[in-house]
């Protein structure tokens, strides 16, 4: 037992704190970064506060709320550090939400408690040394002691309080829920945490004006084999923004009616109304990788990735908010960066949501998840998506087996019937499950039911065990082209296919491995992201080679437009990816070291992390002209985030549109 001292008295929790700090930031990224005085003033401050409230306590009383205390703060640190170890980025308490649907998830928690054990115990060693040597102390304390207790408090919050204030703190902060990883790196566990509750009850504060557009041409896009069409005509629909824009008494709804009305809308190409009257089957699939794909184990997949549309430039960005928010983007071509997404879209018009989109065309719709039919809230979301009829566990699917995960193969099974015989051309959307984390034999039951599949190859387990769970899919889509074969349908059926965001269970070396890609810094690497989308139908007679750059939120633009589907393109965040306006690509790492809202175009890729623009072969810009085309595209990506969020925010659609998807405000 150590004896009462001013260490024990005044500096217990301020050092503890300041420990949490710098140790949970190396054992997450491995590094101290030159910033990390304001995680240790942060620790100063709170320390300080805390420990003059306990000096007013009593003495048993006292020791009884630092002992707490204590502990409460380590665990929350493990806490912290575990949840991020597992899902690759930090629990924000604007999902609280969403906490009925966490006991979905107790494989993986307990799968990452084990792995990260070490976490666990040094985020405990203030509270452990509490117990051991400090228990009997007297945390009680007199005036002067208080008043040092203050002064010190003061001055660390007040410096720290007047640094983040300044433009570039201050947006970083703002941008917390569309990016926490980077708002954590930078200013440790205690700031974020306050940022994300006060963001959480009061809202996300506005964020500086970005530069103003500088009048750079973007110039048209890679030569994909596409005749210039002799007639131009646009994907929009005839709107009076004058009237609107006038009429509008919402100065958030009409700065937002300003901002659709300057963008261009997409022309039509040669391939609008390519798939025009064919079914669609959209999947959005679980952990997915294009590395996992090959001729001898997924022969189906392969066959759809490289014989269809084969888009050779196309990346999965993170939004934030896991499997909700890669969803949300593949289903509306809309981009969000919290998991609240699925659950708060219930309540809004959904315009873009394909359901909707192709329900407007006359088709059945029709939707499936092989998961729990609440999470995340869908079973309010995909029906305001526009399907008629959304059946997941719980909800009228039934599976051959319960297991985790579930079996894309046995959804396929079960479904099939709903919709293979219906006259009408019919959309079916499915969210696969089978490719879920975590990636082992032991704890996944579907790499263990192809286990003998994969033991041939020249692979780790985790790698081995990833992959295997990707033949689940392969055998739904042999099973889903079988059945339309038989019934002559699978030359008029469309598969469209994309992941919810990669296997970001697996651990660093096994997805180093997988994607042969330098280990240090991995997920911050940029091509860990490149994924492929999958656009394939068997009446294709050869495949097409796309290499613009595109991601998730082109592909609904791009679908509508390959369906000749009636739709205004200035009201989706997404681009048709065959439309000769050029588009840009929205690569987000959601980490530190790469970064979000880096992008690429046919005119080259810039890195917001080390500010660098890398021109492509095609680059038409001379070297002064691509400084200008670097702001100009930042400035749009700025405005498309504020305006797609603003879509889900406030409920912009209903604000435009007729629930018929026509126009309010129509052009006379």
């Amino acid at each position: 037992m150590i004896k009462n001292n001013p260490v024990t008295r005044f500096l217990l929790l301020p050092l503890s704190l300041v420990l949490l700090e710098l140790g949970s930031h190396y054992l997450l990224f491995t590094e101290i970064t030159a910033d990390a005085w304001m995680s240790v003033l942060a620790a100063l401050a709170l320390g300080s506060v805390l420990n003059l409230l306990i000096s007013f306590l009593p003495k048993t009383l006292g020791r009884i709320v630092m002992g707490f205390l204590l502990f409460a703060i380590g665990a929350y640190y493990a806490a912290m550090m575990v949840y991020y170890e597992i899902f690759q980025s930090f629990f924000l308490w604007s999902t609280i939400g969403l906490a009925g649907d966490v006991t979905a998830f107790w494989r993986e928690a307990l799968g990452g408690i084990k792995e990260n054990l070490h976490m666990i115990i040094f985020a405990m060693i203030p509270f452990l040394l509490f117990i051991i040597l400090f228990r009997k102390n007297d945390f009680k304390s007199g005036w002067k002691a208080r008043i040092i207790t203050l002064l010190i408090g003061a001055m660390s919050a007040g410096y720290l309080t007047w640094t983040l204030v300044k433009p570039d703190y201050f947006n970083l902060l703002a941008r917390m829920q569309e990016d926490a990883t980077s708002t954590y790196h930078q200013f440790g566990i205690i700031t974020s945490s306050f940022n994300d509750v006060y963001q959480t009850i009061y809202g996300v504060p506005e964020e500086k004006e970005a530069p103003e557009d500088i009048d750079v041409n973007l110039t048209g896009k890679m030569d994909i084999g596409l005749s210039e069409p002799k007639v131009i005509l646009k994907n929009a629909l005839d709107i009076d923004f004058e009237t609107m824009i006038a009429k509008e008494k919402n100065s958030t709804v009409k700065a937002m009616h300003e901002y659709f009305a300057s963008r261009p809308a997409t022309s039509q190409n040669d391939y609008t109304g390519y798939f025009e009257g064919k079914n669609l089957i959209f999947l959005s699939l679980e952990g997915f990788s294009y590395k996992a794909v090959s001729p001898e184990l997924t022969p189906t997949l392969y066959k759809m990735m490289t014989q269809g549309f084969h888009f050779t430039n196309f990346y999965d960005s993170l939004w934030g908010g896991s499997t909700a928010t890669g969803e949300y983007s593949n289903m509306t071509g809309n981009f969000y960066t919290s998991a609240t997404c699925l659950k708060k879209s219930a309540n809004t018009f959904t315009y873009s949501a394909l359901g909707n989109l192709f329900a407007r065309e006359g088709y059945k719709t029709l939707a499936y998840h092989n998961g729990t039919y609440t999470y995340y809230g869908r079973d309010k979301s995909h029906p305001n998506f526009g399907y008629e009829k959304y059946k997941a566990v719980g909800n009228g699917l039934k599976l051959e087996h319960s297991s985790w995960p579930n079996s894309d193969y046995e959804m396929a099974v079960a479904t099939v019937d709903d919709f293979i015989n219906i006259k009408e051309p019919w959309h079916v959307y499915y969210m696969t499950i089978s490719g879920h984390t975590r990636y082992t034999f032991t704890g996944n039951v579907m790499a263990r039911r192809h286990k003998k599949e994969v033991s041939h190859l020249k692979a780790s387990d985790d790698v081995k065990a990833y992959i295997a769970t990707e033949i689940e899919v392969e055998n739904m889509l042999k099973y889903l082209c079988e059945k339309l074969e038989a019934a002559g349908k699978l030359d008029d059926t469309v598969f469209a296919m994309c992941c919810d965001h990669y296997p970001y269970g697996l651990p660093d070396a096994p997805l180093a491995e997988l994607y042969d890609l330098p280990q240090e810094h991995i997920r911050g690497n940029i091509e860990l992201y490149h994924n492929a989308f999958i656009l394939y139908c068997s009446s294709m007679k050869e495949p097409v080679i796309v290499d613009t750059p595109c991601s998730s939120i082109d592909m609904v633009p791009t679908l509508a437009n390959l369906f000749g589907c009636t739709y205004d393109s200035r009201f989706i965040s997404g681009t048709d990816i065959f439309a000769p306006e050029e588009n840009i690509c929205i690569i987000n790492t959601l980490n530190s070291h790469g970064g979000s809202w880096n992008w690429k175009t046919t005119q080259g890729s810039y890195h917001t992390v080390s500010k660098k623009f890398i021109p492509a072969e095609t680059c038409t810009l001379t070297a002064d002209e691509q400084k200008a085309y670097v702001s100009r595209i930042n400035s749009a990506i700025s405005k498309l985030k504020k305006n797609s969020y603003g879509i889900l925010d406030n409920d912009y659609y209903s604000h435009v549109f007729n629930k018929d998807g026509t126009p309010k405000y129509p052009l006379k």
